[in-house]
């Protein structure tokens, strides 16, 4: 048949495939967010070296002339005094630990962020193509439009085809031309959002990924890896990293110092001990604050659970009865083809009236167009799932 072959409307020539991977990968480079995220991540280290570090040594002098009533008493007083500090090993260790937790929050909104980008470059990608298979149907229906518009032309012109009938077909050509031209340019929207995604001027083509079905089971075992639920638990362990924290900062360091004094009657070696003692209810209003804050969180997490759960087996639902509908009116596919085949057999010899076969061949690409709608519908409710979840399926 002729409509078989007469989809032309291909990718630009100039675009070359990729994986998603690449895709991906792409995105994360000029993702202002990611690079943010990444700037922090990489300053923690530094902070945490900052803060454990001990304090520098200081050096104190000082010196005096005494003039005493006895000249033998006279003369110069001068003295020196090296400090240093050290970190108490509790406090230093449990400072430590806080900062870990922090650096493994900030790699985990790197992957949250990542996983953001997946979504929306799956989403974006898959939607791109069915606006692309949309593009190619519409191509074979205006090509059979104008192929069919010829013949009444050529019938109209022998006496065999009204005046009527052939602006029926006139108007239907039109209609078919409206169609291909709104749906050319929904895929270049489509493909605007890919391109802006990864700052690319080239069309995106990526070679690995398609519409496919995703089973309830798939969608549960991510449950509890959720994003959204690590979070919390990460967010649960640093509240504790600083509890423990202030728990050990009675005092954070002692400060030594060792020095001599020279004294125009006598010498002398000094020593002193420097404790910043905080023996007060701060600490405990503080930790108080912060075990309320914990318990807060911990709630949260277990409610986020469950309505995560309730959330994700109700759009899993959604997802078996549209997946259930797609496959019913794929089945059906076939049928329609058919009756279009031989409709269009028999305007090509004169046994079946216009009408008949603008029914028929309006039937077949309705037919083929409510197929791409539902997976359309399948794909944003898919999408809806892995926004919860954090992650593609």
């Amino acid at each position: 048949m002729k409509y078989l072959i007469l989809g032309m409307w291909v990718t630009p020539i100039l675009s070359y495939a990729m994986s998603f991977n690449t895709l991906t990968e792409r995105a994360y480079d000029v993702s202002g967010e990611m690079i943010q995220k990444a700037g922090y991540a990489n300053a923690i280290p530094y902070e945490k070296a900052s803060a454990l570090a001990h304090d520098p040594l200081r050096i104190e002098g000082s010196a005096r002339k005494i003039r005493g009533d006895d000249p033998v008493d006279s003369g110069m007083e001068y003295g020196a005094m090296v400090d240093f500090s050290v970190k108490m090993p509790g406090f230093r260790n449990a400072q430590g630990r806080e900062y870990d937790l922090l650096s493994s929050m900030a790699e985990h909104e790197i992957k949250s962020e990542q996983g953001r980008i997946q979504v929306a470059l799956k989403r974006d990608w898959l939607l791109a193509e069915l606006e692309r298979e949309k593009v190619k149907i519409l191509t074979q229906k205006l090509a059979l439009s104008r192929d069919a518009y010829t013949i009444g032309s050529k019938k109209n012109q022998a006496g065999r085809m009204s005046q009527m009938e052939l602006l029926r077909l006139e108007t239907e050509r039109h209609n078919a031309e409206q169609e291909y031209a709104a749906a050319r340019m929904e895929y270049e929207h489509a493909q605007h959002r890919l391109k802006e995604a990864i700052m690319s001027h080239e069309e995106v083509v990526v070679d690995d990924l398609s519409f496919a079905f995703v089973s309830k089971e798939q969608v549960h075992e991510r449950i509890d890896k959720a994003l959204m639920i690590q979070t919390l638990n990460l967010r649960i362990e640093e509240l504790d990293a600083q509890i423990e924290t202030t728990r050990r900062s009675t005092f954070e360091s002692l400060s030594m110092g060792i020095g001599m004094t020279r004294e125009p009657t006598q010498n002398s070696a000094d020593f002193r001990v420097s404790i910043p003692l905080s023996w007060s209810e701060k600490n405990e209003k503080k930790i108080a604050a912060l075990m309320s804050e914990r318990s807060a969180l911990v709630q949260r997490r277990d409610v986020s659970t469950q309505r995560l759960r309730l959330s994700v087996d109700a759009l899993s639902d959604h997802l078996a009865e549209r997946e259930q509908r797609i496959k019913e009116i794929v089945s059906t596919e076939k049928q329609y083809e058919t009756l279009f085949t031989m409709a269009h057999k028999g305007l090509e010899g004169g046994v079946v009236t216009q009408f008949e076969y603008l029914s028929t061949k309006n039937a077949f690409y309705d037919h083929r167009l409510r197929a791409l709608e539902l997976k359309r519908s399948y794909i944003e409710e898919m999408s809806t799932i892995e926004e919860k979840i954090g992650g593609i399926l």
